[in-house]
């Protein structure tokens, strides 16, 4: 069960230190997509809720519009600590009141998402002077989604919207990230979603201190094989395995013309890591170093 519960807020709007973009909105606070790797749980600790992460949702609720003053041609992206097109935006359509408002400031929009419900609002993108939706995936394996993503869309479905959004000529891209050593597969994500997309970026699984214990609990139980990987990766800090990804990527990017770009270890336009200053600032999440093998 989702505590779910409505707030008010001042502001849509936070600066952003994402490069280049100006603004992110986050329309809601938690996400119910319970994603097993999700760094923004970190935002937990500004809450006032009990409830782990995922189980809760904060729905903001703003009276103050967006100004053309201040968002004309300004970069926004929806979202970074939170999915805005969650299974409750559905009933609550605080993303879509939002893109309206994007529309009338004309603003350019990004969007995040793991979710097919974008394409509802596909008639609010064409409107937009420059968008473009970025679907993540951290796998292309259904039964892997089910176990590590379970809130998200699945699979097919994601791959549906991106069809609709590309016939709807809405620039779209895949972040496949973060990549788990062992169980994402980068060559499915790629080949299942290549003739839909326009580029490609590839991102590490980032292991930080907020769900470390919950990762390695599930490697045991599900995958007790790639503990030595992780071991090796995560403990020891031997990147040999990232490399030899990295040079498959754009290998295989040359080969097959591909527009794809490697960000494992570099900041990226989408990077999985703290993101923005909010209200409170949230402080920085340490990375899990080579000094924590008591988990492992």
């Amino acid at each position: 069960m989702i505590r779910v519960t409505t707030v008010p807020v001042k502001t849509y709007l936070a600066k952003s230190k994402i490069p280049g973009t100006h603004y992110v909105i986050n329309p809601y606070v938690g996400c119910p997509h319970k994603c097993l790797y999700c760094y923004a749980e970190f935002m937990r600790k500004f809450s006032a809720h009990q409830e782990p992460w995922g189980d809760f949702l904060d729905v903001k609720l703003c009276s103050t519009p967006l100004h053309p003053s201040q968002l004309f041609h300004q970069h926004v992206m929806l979202s970074s600590v939170t999915d805005p097109y969650n299974p409750f935006e559905k009933k609550y359509e605080i993303t879509r009141n939002i893109l309206k408002q994007l529309v009338h400031c004309q603003a350019y929009v990004s969007v995040l998402t793991k979710s097919a419900l974008v394409v509802r609002d596909i008639d609010l993108l064409k409107k937009l002077p420059n968008c473009n939706v970025t679907f993540s995936f951290s796998t292309a394996d259904e039964k892997v989604r089910e176990l590590i993503e379970p809130g998200t869309s699945s699979t097919e479905e994601k791959i549906n919207a991106l069809k609709e959004l590309q016939q709807s000529c809405i620039p779209t891209a895949i972040m496949a990230a973060p990549l788990l050593p062992g169980i994402s597969d980068w060559k499915e994500i790629v080949e299942r979603t290549a003739s839909h997309v326009g580029s490609f970026l590839f991102d590490s699984l980032n292991m930080r201190a907020t769900f470390q214990r919950k990762l390695m609990d599930f490697i045991d139980v599900h995958f007790p094989h790639l503990l030595p990987l992780y071991n090796e990766i995560y403990l020891q800090g031997k990147r040999t395995y990232w490399y030899k990804m990295q040079e498959e990527i754009e290998t295989y990017a040359k080969e097959h013309n591909l527009d794809m770009e490697v960000f494992f270890g570099k900041e990226s336009a989408f990077s999985f890591a703290p993101a923005e200053s909010e209200n409170p600032i949230p402080p920085n999440v340490p990375d899990m170093g080579p000094t924590q093998p008591q988990l492992f």
